[in-house]
């Protein structure tokens, strides 16, 4: 999909397993695909999804045209 993702350690709170978090923001029109990619690779992954108001960097920065920076 072209986007970055970060990895944070986690550990279940009731089971206290280990396991990695990833965190990767998409724009909304990527979501479905995003949900498809995760559910063919673990069909049991946790996964949320949450709403923001702006996001800036690359990928999501845009001109004054409303056209992606790309560096």
């Amino acid at each position: 999909m072209d986007r970055g993702v970060t990895v944070l350690e986690g550990r279940g709170s009731y089971s206290g397993e280990k396991r990695d978090v990833l965190y990767c923001v998409v724009a909304r029109n990527e979501i479905v695909r995003l949900k498809n990619i995760i559910e063919s690779i673990d069909p049991y992954a946790f996964v949320a999804v949450s709403t923001f108001h702006d996001v800036a960097g690359i990928g999501f920065t845009l001109d004054e045209n409303k056209n992606p920076i790309k560096n």
